[in-house]
């Protein structure tokens, strides 16, 4: 008989009143609880008078979808499952863009050419998760999703003048310049002597504009970019190219 009474004024006071604090005389939404609450049993979030909420799937979470709204239920921590590395921006998980390519053959920029020029056959792909970056035998260009700060890695093995001073980097297509660059005196001998260049640095890229890969050369000679380096013991891939967005 206690029991019917508690809940038949727990029942009274919801028509009484439209909010009802439970250990509080102060409710501020319409069930107000000042202490623990336990569920036996599943927890539907939304719904209407007709429809039931939606319990949600094993190993969900509640996520907010601000005031005034229901909750929703989501896969925890909303983890994307696209190739690369997990980055995260504004408290929210994201894949960030990443562009690796390796050389498939030897590429020349020949003497005469002006200025720099892009670099050709970067066109194995060991990953373009966004399918920004495209390549041929003599071209190479890619685009960024989001603007943002990138990191810009380039390892090249040239062969070229000693002497001279080659340039690798990332021109912008779009402005007709340089974005990152090294460059350095070629100390090595000409012929089959080979120096290699290194250029590691983050930079703002935009979505705005389009970027390629290139290299530029200051002597009559041509410089020669190298696919593998090997020796009487073993040998690999050199030269490889690489565009990944930290933040």
């Amino acid at each position: 008989m206690k029991k019917i009474i508690i809940i038949g004024a727990l029942v009274s006071s919801l028509f009484a009143s439209s909010q009802v604090g439970i250990q509080t005389s102060t409710p501020q939404k319409t069930l107000h609880i000042n202490g623990s609450l336990q569920i036996t049993s599943e927890l539907n979030v939304g719904g209407n008078a007709a429809t039931a909420g939606n319990a949600g799937n094993a190993g969900q979470v509640l996520k907010s979808s601000g005031a005034g709204m229901p909750p929703v239920w989501q896969n925890l921590a909303g983890v994307p499952n696209s190739i690369g590395t997990v980055i995260v921006v504004n408290g929210e998980f994201l894949v960030a863009q990443e562009i690796v390519a390796q050389m498939t053959a030897d590429f020349t920029l020949p003497a005469a050419s002006p200025g720099a020029g892009k670099i050709g056959n970067l066109n194995f792909e060991i990953i373009d998760n966004e399918n920004s970056y495209t390549a041929s035998t003599t071209d190479n260009s890619f685009k960024v999703t989001t603007d943002g700060t990138y990191q810009i890695m380039m390892n090249l093995q040239l062969s070229g003048e000693k002497g001279s001073w080659p340039v690798i980097g990332i021109w912008s297509d779009t402005d007709g310049n340089w974005v990152a660059r090294v460059n350095d005196e070629y100390t090595a001998n000409t012929g089959n002597s080979l120096q290699t260049y290194t250029l590691i640095t983050s930079i703002p890229l935009f979505t705005s504009k389009t970027y390629s890969f290139r290299v530029a050369g200051t002597a009559a000679n041509p410089v020669i970019i190298k696919k593998q380096s090997s020796g009487s013991t073993g040998g690999g891939p050199v030269s490889q190219v690489s565009v990944k967005r930290l933040k």
